[in-house]
């Protein structure tokens, strides 16, 4: 959510609170004062928070995360507590140090995730994207080629934490395994909406842990790989990050879906991601989207293959 000089409020408000605070510290004040301050500081707490959402989610709940681990440790001040200071300082190093991490993941600043508003300049992308050709398949076609596919790697994203498919996910890798079909997962350090969001649903599905594998560990396999199935991932799978230096993901590390030798995207429209912006990856001659709910699509295919002889 934005508006016209939220920034130049923000930081109206951050000052006035700092005022009030230096006016409590350095003498005596009026009753009103700290109320006021804490009211002010409530306020600011959540105006920052409001135009950040999507994929700067992860880094922002870390950067949380990080400030109640210095809150912690200045109350071990006030209170002479050693154990707190450590505590907290250890909880306020770790929280910065993964939401420098996840930035760099992102190839962005600070700046831009906190008052970048990222995302909205772009959002007008929406609608072109429907004027270009792309070839669409049934259920049935999806599982007649998973099924004659010797490697499947699964891309995960927050369109499958939405759909809640991650159990309809685990009964699909169970059917092709027993197929003898190698089925893998693709984990980029972003997807979804908090640190290790895709591993957490995964492993509340009970699938293996063994088959989840970091950006950097599977991309070198993906030219050797038959099927790349991107279900609800968006921005973490566009080549434009890789070659198009005007696109606000232009060096983000992504997943190289689009060296498969077949793409199957599982998405309910061709609306952009969170960076609104235009995946070409939807475009290319061996990408086939599969139009639907995430869950529901995934049981179809399941049912096929289930059917299949």
């Amino acid at each position: 959510m934005t508006y016209k000089g939220q920034n130049f409020v923000n930081l109206l408000l951050f000052a006035f609170a700092a005022v009030l605070g230096v006016w409590m510290i350095m003498m005596p004040t009026p009753g009103w004062v700290f109320p006021v301050f804490m009211a002010l500081s409530l306020l600011f707490g959540v105006l920052l928070i409001l135009p950040i959402g999507g994929g700067d989610m992860p880094t922002v709940i870390a950067l949380l995360n990080s400030y109640a681990g210095a809150a912690a440790c200045a109350m071990g001040f006030a209170l002479g507590n050693r154990l707190l200071i450590i505590a907290g300082s250890l909880n306020a190093a770790s929280g910065f140090i993964l939401s420098v991490i996840m930035c760099k993941a992102m190839n962005r600043s600070f700046s831009n995730v906190l008052f970048g508003a990222f995302g909205q300049a772009q959002a007008t992308t929406a609608a072109a994207a429907t004027t270009k050709p792309v070839r669409s398949a049934s259920a049935e076609d999806a599982a007649a080629i998973l099924e004659s596919a010797r490697r499947v790697v699964v891309i995960p994203g927050y369109g499958m934490a939405v759909a809640q498919a991650q159990h309809k996910l685990r009964e699909l890798t169970d059917v092709l395994t027993k197929k003898g079909v190698q089925v893998d997962f693709a984990i980029h350090p972003v997807a979804g909406r908090m640190p290790g969001h895709m591993n957490v649903l995964l492993a509340e599905a009970d699938i293996p842990y063994d088959r989840l594998h970091e950006m950097e560990d599977i991309n070198p396999d993906f030219p050797e790989v038959d099927v790349a199935l991107v279900i609800g991932a968006n921005d973490v799978v566009n080549p434009v990050a890789r070659h198009d230096k005007n696109s606000p993901i232009y060096g983000m590390p992504i997943l190289d879906a689009d060296k498969a030798h077949t793409v199957m995207i599982i998405k309910r429209s061709m609306n952009p991601g969170f960076a609104g912006i235009d995946n070409e990856l939807y475009y290319l001659d061996k990408t086939l989207m599969l139009f639907g709910d995430a869950k529901s699509f995934t049981g179809e295919i399941v049912k096929a293959l289930a059917g299949a002889h």
